[in-house]
């Protein structure tokens, strides 16, 4: 009966990671497809300018205090365990205050969207009235959007991950159809931004009937819980320092780049940045299932995580570094084949060190996700908070030094420091006879990231080639061999 219920275990696990996995795949290969088309139907500035919008979106959705993952976990706790009213009680209360922080930062961004169109960035004049109006489209958004991740935040805690993948799918490749279409007709940024409004609205829709089919007492309305309020930000306060400083200093240097340079630059920059760091939707689907495991196991005082983080470390490795250097193989063929040789000939050197620093970046949600499950979202907080200073202060340097190039060194920097740190706090919650990470995961990275810098400085494309296709094979086997095996959870 135990080795039954540890393969499924593992089975349910792999579901639904792979359910996660397939959310990625969609809007990766619609955002391929459409990118092109939407830099040809809209020009350079403007294209730059969608990327910000894009920015602002996604950051100012990620203002949620933490309440989303704080609901994950509530609702997985008590799901079968409380009373359906009472789950739904608690729901309300999470919205009620996801809400409220969602309406405060649509008057923030109402308020700048006239500093930011005219004074903070070099934006054309002839573009700042439309820019303007484009942003006012974008107010409206953040509580909807912040809303529709709680929701989800629901649906992942009550394991639907399918479902929820099946929702959003084709809501992820919506934000790219519908500016494309918008964009055919018309390159006014305020109807494309008006577009986006509307996929988010039906996004909130989508969510709510299915959290209600699932749980149909919260259908009804309740009054929110001073208490499980507390217990949520409790749980969620610093997850707010996370969720506000690492999404800005993910976002930042693209404002500093159009800031330092120019629109055009902007788009150089972020063009290749958009498509290496989808690979971190990957990591992402895997760090979103290993959440709530690692929080039931944490309370246990097993070994079973601490070989789970081991294991998962291994797992991103094999799937991510394969792709990374078969990019930095071919970063200049590749971006010309897309988007041109002259896009190319200022991007693929942007492409190349940010494709090394997801490698690093995509392990480090492991720990990040583990510390989390701990309690201990405090840490990350405040690592990110003594990070931030010095990354601005790198970043302006290296820009105004090397220009973008030197913008995706600091990014890469940045996040290699940042994942040395994480797996070094990660080790203080592996319990009594867990494994700790071991120094041939370490030698192996290293050796990863050797492979990167030779692909990159070879001149014969056969030999990069060659070099490139050894590697992804090699070193994954290699990695997996020595720690990709072991028990999943107990």
């Amino acid at each position: 009966m135990s080795a039954w219920l540890h393969w499924a275990a593992r089975s349910a696990l792999v579901g639904n990671v792979a359910w996660n996995l397939a959310g990625t795949v969609l809007p990766l290969a619609v955002g391929l497809v459409t990118i092109p088309l939407l830099l040809a139907a809209l020009g350079i500035e403007r294209f730059g300018l969608l990327s910000l919008i894009w920015i602002l979106t996604g950051y100012f959705g990620l203002l949620d205090l933490g309440m989303s993952r704080a609901l994950t976990k509530l609702v997985a706790e008590n799901a079968g365990s409380a009373a359906d009213t009472t789950l739904a009680r608690d729901v309300w209360t999470g919205l009620g205050a996801m809400s409220a922080v969602g309406l405060a930062g649509a008057l923030v961004l109402g308020a700048a969207a006239n500093w930011l169109a005219r004074a903070l960035l070099n934006i054309p004049e002839s573009m700042q009235t439309e820019t303007v109006r484009a942003i006012w489209f974008l107010v409206p958004s953040i509580p909807v959007t912040i809303a529709a991740a709680g929701l989800r935040g629901v649906m992942e805690g009550l394991h639907l991950f399918r479902l929820a993948n099946l929702i959003r799918m084709p809501l992820a490749a919506l934000t790219f159809l519908a500016p494309l279409a918008v964009a055919l007709i018309t390159p006014d940024l305020a109807l494309i931004s008006a577009s986006l409004l509307g996929v988010r609205i039906l996004g909130l829709i989508a969510h709510w009937v299915a959290c209600v089919r699932a749980l149909p007492a919260l259908a009804r309305p309740q009054l929110p819980d001073s208490g499980v309020a507390r217990l949520l930000l409790g749980f969620g306060g610093w997850l707010t320092v996370t969720n506000v400083v690492g999404p800005l200093m993910t976002y930042l240097d693209r404002f500093v780049v159009g800031a330092v340079a120019d629109m055009a630059a902007v788009a150089h920059y972020a063009t290749p940045y958009d498509l290496v760091t989808k690979l971190l939707l990957v990591p992402f689907a895997l760090s979103g299932v290993l959440f709530p495991v690692f929080s039931g196991a944490l309370q246990h005082g097993t070994a079973a995580p601490a070989a789970l983080m081991t294991r998962s470390l291994a797992a991103v490795f094999a799937v991510i570094f394969p792709v990374v250097v078969v990019m930095v193989a071919f970063a200049r063929e590749g971006m010309g084949l897309w988007l041109g040789d002259e896009f190319a000939s200022h991007s693929y050197r942007v492409l190349q060190w940010l494709a090394a620093g997801v490698l690093v970046n995509a392990m480090a949600q492991v720990p990040f996700a583990y510390l989390q499950s701990a309690g201990r979202p405090d840490w990350i907080a405040k690592l990110h908070l003594a990070e931030l200073p010095l990354y601005v202060a790198v970043l302006w340097w290296l820009l105004g030094t090397v220009g973008i190039v030197g913008a995706a060194i600091a990014w890469t920097g940045r996040v290699v420091v940042d994942a040395i740190v994480l797996l070094r706090m990660a080790r203080a919650f592996v319990p009594a006879g867990g494994r700790t990470i071991p120094p041939r995961l370490v030698f192996a990275v290293l050796l990863g990231m050797a492979a990167l810098i030779e692909v990159a400085l070879l001149e014969s494309p056969l030999a990069r080639g060659g070099l490139a296709l050894l590697s992804a094979v090699a070193l994954p086997a290699l990695v997996w061999r020595l720690i990709g095996r072991g028990p999943a959870v107990e």
